[in-house]
């Protein structure tokens, strides 16, 4: 009987989970028009993930920076799109096994005749970021239940006060569900590469979806509607896709083309 009643009351709260989420009123940072994200900073011209990459595609008038973060051994917050070394530095290893101390000396590729760039903080980038520039803050997460990365980050986006201009990414809906559980103000973006993880969008109560361009249709366009979401399109490269993606009204394009912008 206890059982049954508990089993009742999951069910109870799990319907009225499903039936009363909303996503948040973002009208403010759209500013009523197709929003651009330079794909990690300007990462054709500069290193990805870097500062220079951050600057540079200011230098380039893009409104948005997508970037991604990881978390250090000792809970330092830096960016990159990668837990491993090996693949974008000199450096050896995975980024959430050492301390930040231990990457300090890790170099991080370079601009043409320039010094080479180390590891930056999220607190760095924040700094080089200008208002109003908008800022697409992708969390990775190594295991589907682990959140130090993401309440970091989340703290960090308070205590600078940019929750106006910040939204928190994932391709992991359990994650999103704890900052919003935790960080009701913070927007989230539930990442889609596949049709399927189209099914835990209610389980990640984000704000908007970021589906892959592919998977962008009819009736993916009229749920988000339905249900008040802003569909952000990743990886848009070519003009083509991104003027037929605008036309059907797609809120976002999330791009390493950043000369089509300005076209």
């Amino acid at each position: 009987m206890i059982l049954f009643i508990v089993i009742a009351i999951l069910i109870c709260v799990l319907i009225a989970h499903y039936f009363t989420w909303r996503p948040s009123n973002s009208d403010t940072y759209y500013n009523h028009q197709p929003l651009w994200f330079a794909h990690r900073g300007a990462f054709l011209t500069a290193p990805e993930n870097t500062l220079s990459a951050y600057i540079e595609a200011q230098h380039k008038n893009i409104p948005a920076i997508e970037l991604d973060v990881v978390s250090t051994k000792d809970g330092i917050v830096v960016c990159s799109h990668n837990f491993d070394l090996e693949r974008k530095t000199n450096g050896f290893g995975y980024i959430h096994e050492l301390n930040y101390s231990e990457l300090k000396q890790v170099k991080n590729g370079r601009l043409p005749n320039g010094p080479y760039e180390k590891i930056a903080t999220l607190e760095e980038a924040l700094n080089v970021i200008k208002y109003p520039v908008r800022i697409n803050i992708e969390i990775k997460t190594f295991k589907i239940f682990e959140f130090k990365t993401a309440i970091a980050t989340a703290k960090i986006v308070k205590r600078k006060q940019l929750v106006d201009r910040v939204m928190l990414s994932s391709f992991n809906p359990i994650t999103l569900w704890v900052i919003k559980t935790l960080y009701q103000s913070i927007l989230t973006g539930y990442i889609i590469k596949e049709r399927f993880m189209l099914l835990l969008v209610h389980v990640s109560r984000a704000d908007f979806i970021h589906p892959r361009s592919d998977l962008v249709t009819k009736r993916l366009l009229q749920f988000a509607r339905k249900k008040g979401m802003r569909i952000n399109v990743w990886t848009v490269n070519t003009k083509p896709a991104i003027d037929w993606l605008i036309e059907q009204g797609v809120d976002g394009i999330i791009t390493d083309r950043l000369e089509y912008y300005s076209e």
